[in-house]
């Protein structure tokens, strides 16, 4: 996969999340406010609308919003740098503009995807690899629920795991096809087993996996998870875009 074909892909998974098109990407400091519409190919993380969702990509930002906040956003959003628009002080004002409606800003994250600069991984540690009905075996197992999520709209792909010397897994990275092409990358090391460099090892093997199967792995993670940033820069991912999401109260 080329950088072109990489951001293609991410950047008409965002626009479809927000019911607009990829041209809301095209003039970096530029900010769209619209009123989200349906779309076939969005993300789904909850049901119903979402009532207030925007993506920083490329310099640029868009909102999509429902109707009833649109004149405030309009007016207040617009005139944000897509670079600080999710600072605190701004943060506060879309938690306030939600309140009256019955929501509130959910959390705002960064998302990191493929440096493809960075050589894939080397096989080190033996691991194993798991598919499809393969993943069953893994339901219901608390060690692993941070990591494989089992949601109909978000399926569980592929797993690869590091193994003890009694074949059991030990540490996992597995990702779900969160988008037709854009595939989310979870990992998760068993306590006795952190310090071992297992996350970015394992991080890395399945994201080069996932691009040499033509889709886009990207890895999200909250801003002040050092350990966690350490693994996507350490796998070989980059900052990417940002997301900010409301919830209902």
């Amino acid at each position: 996969m080329t950088s072109a074909g990489l951001e293609k892909v991410v950047g008409e998974q965002l626009s479809a999340d927000l019911g607009l098109t990829p041209a809301v990407w095209a003039v970096p400091g530029r900010v769209t406010v619209a009123p989200w519409r349906e779309d076939s190919r969005r993300r789904r993380y909850r049901e119903g609308h979402p009532f207030f969702l925007g993506h920083i990509y490329r310099g640029a930002a868009a909102f999509a919003v429902h109707a009833c906040l649109l004149p405030w956003a309009q007016e207040h959003l617009a005139r944000l740098e897509p670079e600080w628009c999710l600072d605190y002080p701004f943060l506060r004002q879309m938690d306030a503009a939600l309140a009256p409606w019955g929501w509130t800003i959910a959390n705002a994250h960064p998302f990191f995807a493929p440096d493809l600069s960075v050589p894939p991984v080397q096989p080190g540690r033996p691991v194993a690899w798991y598919e499809g009905e393969d993943l069953e075996r893994f339901r219901g197992d608390p060690r692993w629920e941070g990591t494989l999520a089992f949601q109909p709209a978000y399926p569980d792909v592929l797993a690869v795991a590091a193994l003890d010397g009694a074949g059991a897994p030990v540490a996992m990275a597995a990702a779900s096809r969160d988008g037709a092409r854009l595939w989310q990358i979870g990992v998760n090391v068993q306590p006795e087993h952190r310090g071992e460099g297992l996350a970015p090892y394992l991080t890395a093997l399945l994201k080069d996996e996932v691009l040499r199967r033509g889709a886009v792995p990207f890895y999200g993670t909250a801003q002040s998870h050092t350990l966690s940033l350490r693994t996507a820069r350490s796998a070989g991912f980059r900052p990417a875009w940002a997301e900010v999401w409301a919830k209902p109260l």
